[in-house]
């Protein structure tokens, strides 16, 4: 798919950290202590460059990006689950861990479980992964493409969403695998792929495009995306 390939602005740059470079993590340890962005303690047990897969003291197992995580120094708090270790308790119910307090009575943590939300995506016979979005209420099919620092959108595909070719103004440069295009700059209202929704997201529209992509600029307002082994992974 040679005009996909938008060079709109790489991964790493177009995936602002939300954390402060001191701070945030440059890549996944499988037993290192961290913290994430919700401030909650947990242990990688996943050693992916990018995806790491936190394990909580509830026994639950999310998966960040790893700029949303930072080390921590202080040692593993008590009840915390580390890797290969059973949950305290069942999944579905309130933890209670308890330790003694300065006057030897015992002083109550409630580990609090934080709901997450996940869809799975196969990819296609060339390998690409093509979602159904509503695009400010009108369903456009998308290509994910993580090279693209924005969504894109073709001329048909914008009309759709609400954007009359009299409303664009092309006034910017991108480079893509076929050379330089003009692009229009515009505001979507929402992007909504099933459960998920997503506002006021940046994207462009290309002239002469020929398949709308799902950008940087909507995939990293997302707690986490992998793609592996042919299948696509979103967490919110």
């Amino acid at each position: 798919m040679n005009k996909s390939a938008l060079a709109l602005g790489a991964l790493v740059l177009a995936g602002v950290p939300s954390l402060a470079p001191a701070q945030a993590l440059t890549k996944c340890i499988a037993g290192q202590e961290v913290i994430d962005k919700e401030d909650r303690t947990g242990v990688i047990v996943s050693d992916d460059s990018k995806l790491c897969q936190v394990k909580y003291a509830d026994g639950q197992t999310y998966s960040w990006i790893y700029w949303n995580l930072r080390p921590t120094a202080a040692p593993a708090k008590p009840g915390l689950a580390t890797p290969g270790e059973s949950p305290p308790n069942p999944a579905n119910a309130l933890p209670l861990a308890s330790k003694p307090s300065s006057n030897g009575a015992q002083a109550l943590i409630v580990l609090r479980p934080s709901p997450n939300h996940t869809l799975v995506y196969r990819a296609d016979r060339r390998g690409h992964f093509t979602l159904t979005a509503a695009v400010n209420g009108s369903p456009i099919r998308l290509v994910v493409d993580t090279g693209a620092s924005l969504v894109a959108l073709t001329l048909d595909d914008a009309r759709a969403a609400g954007f009359g070719r009299s409303e664009l103004v092309f006034n910017q440069i991108t480079h893509t695998a076929n050379g330089p295009v003009r692009f229009a700059p515009v505001n979507l209202r929402e992007i909504r792929i099933d459960q998920l929704s997503i506002e006021n997201v940046p994207a462009a529209v290309i002239e002469n495009l020929d398949q709308s992509l799902l950008g940087m600029s909507f995939l990293k307002r997302l707690k986490s995306f992998e793609m592996r082994e042919g299948a696509l992974t979103i967490n919110w």
